[in-house]
């Protein structure tokens, strides 16, 4: 009788082995099934993220306008930088729900920008667009612009910068936010160092922004227009001493060729170091 208990307990035992084991073997498959979901899926959504990096250049007369091309997005340009400058370090490109009210009553502001190809001055223009000026105030305080490219160069025409990456309709495009337009007087024109917002359109500027450069080779005499549409706010002028710094950036060569992401931006990089804000 013993001996037939023995048999039975062992033969007990070796099916609850068979049953452990079968067991495992059922968790293990079951977590490479898993695993390669996730694996499909991960791999999935970077394809999917690939094909929605498309890229809205700003084209023609029309500072940030956007482009239905979808070209394939590139890194900044790791060649020499432009004007014998150094690589500054790598923008932030923080994000922010609006802009903080930093401007002060009765204070005259002015800007120093630190570029790849000199200083910058300008004087900024708050009795006249003071929201636009605050915007660009606070981002500048917030080290926003440092380490940012110039990312679109048309010669005698505009230099542009602000974009976070450098590549525009690649977000982030902004800040993380917008703001209202304050658009000029009928008086108001676009000349040689106007300072003004880019927008894809109406109440949609953010952190880009261009100076214009017509006619900057001939800063002898009166400017003349650029004979851009007034859908610009005007927040800045350029001081006469630094048109030899636009003359530098307006004449880098450009890369060209049919991409509008790349077409007009330069070769050889050139950065926005940093940006000082006076207040006088």
């Amino acid at each position: 009788m013993s001996s037939s208990n023995d048999k039975r307990a062992r033969h007990k035992e070796f099916k609850n082995q068979k049953r452990a084991a079968a067991h495992a073997a059922y968790r293990r498959q079951r977590m490479i099934r898993i695993g390669g979901v996730l694996l499909f899926i991960v791999v999935l959504a970077v394809a999917i993220g690939s094909s929605l990096g498309g890229d809205e250049k700003a084209s023609g007369d029309n500072p940030g306008a956007s482009s239905t091309l979808t070209p394939t997005p590139t890194a900044t340009p790791t060649g020499e930088v432009a004007c014998g400058g150094t690589r500054p370090d790598p923008a932030a490109s923080q994000q922010y729900a609006k802009a903080k009210d930093v401007l002060k009553e009765g204070v005259d502001y002015t800007a120093v920008i630190s570029t790849s190809c000199g200083d910058i001055e300008l004087d900024l223009l708050e009795d006249d667009t003071r929201d636009t000026v605050n915007n660009f105030v606070f981002l500048a305080q917030e080290g926003y612009f440092d380490g940012l490219l110039w990312h679109r160069v048309e010669r005698n025409f505009v230099i542009q910068t602000g974009d976070p990456n450098g590549l525009n309709g690649v977000p982030p495009d902004d800040p993380g936010y917008a703001i209202q337009d304050e658009l000029p007087g009928k008086s108001s024109v676009y000349k040689l160092g106007t300072v003004a917002m880019a927008n894809s359109g109406p109440n949609t500027g953010g952190s880009q922004w261009f100076i214009i450069t017509h006619d900057v080779a001939k800063e002898e005499g009166k400017p003349k227009p650029a004979g851009l549409p007034k859908d610009y706010a005007i927040f800045g002028q350029v001081d006469a001493a630094s048109f030899g710094v636009l003359l530098k950036l307006n004449e880098l060569q450009t890369q060209g060729g049919s991409d509008p992401a790349l077409a007009s931006m330069p070769v050889n990089p050139a950065f926005i170091n940093s940006i000082e804000i006076i207040e006088n």
